[in-house]
């Protein structure tokens, strides 16, 4: 991470503009969220323009993606994974005797394939899981209650269990 000082002032000395200086201090920069650059996300059942929350974890060791499920029977899947690493994949809905499936592609290095088997009727949470190119399991959720079906009983606020400690999403 850094942190960027601009000192903006530039000095004029006999007629000649000398260039702003910039400072960086390793470790102090800002974070900004990806996630404010996706687009609107609007559940519309049988329509293409259908648009739901997607979530999963990438092994246990805390890594986790955060992004949506745009289409209907079939579409695309955008968004980020914590680190800030942009994904996108495309998925298709499962029939009676097969599952739903769905493939990622987070920046040049990482892929991942899951294999949806699971609905959650009461939130109408899908749940699937595959593995990605690092050998890691995967497990996957999306519906637009995703974040009802995430928030325990005992809990007020939804978490991934991505990791040795639950992580909090909203």
């Amino acid at each position: 991470m850094r942190f960027v000082i601009i000192f903006a002032g530039a000095l004029t000395m006999a007629g000649q503009t000398l260039a702003s200086d910039r400072l960086e201090l390793e470790g102090l920069t800002p974070e900004t969220n990806p996630q404010t650059a996706m687009p609107v996300c609007e559940n519309i059942p049988f329509d293409k323009a259908n648009c739901v929350r997607a979530l999963a974890c990438l092994g246990s060791d805390g890594v986790y993606f955060d992004g949506q499920a745009h289409g209907w029977d079939t579409g695309i899947v955008i968004g980020y994974l914590n680190d800030g690493t942009a994904c996108e994949g495309n998925w298709v809905a499962g029939g009676t005797d097969t599952p739903g499936r769905a493939s990622l592609q987070c920046g040049a290095d990482l892929e991942a394939n899951v294999l949806y088997h699971t609905l959650d009727n009461e939130t109408g949470t899908v749940i699937g899981s595959g593995t990605d190119s690092l050998g890691r399991e995967i497990t996957v959720w999306s519906g637009e209650k995703v974040l009802q079906f995430l928030t325990g009983p005992d809990d007020d606020s939804p978490a991934l269990p991505c990791g040795p400690a639950p992580i909090p999403i909203s």
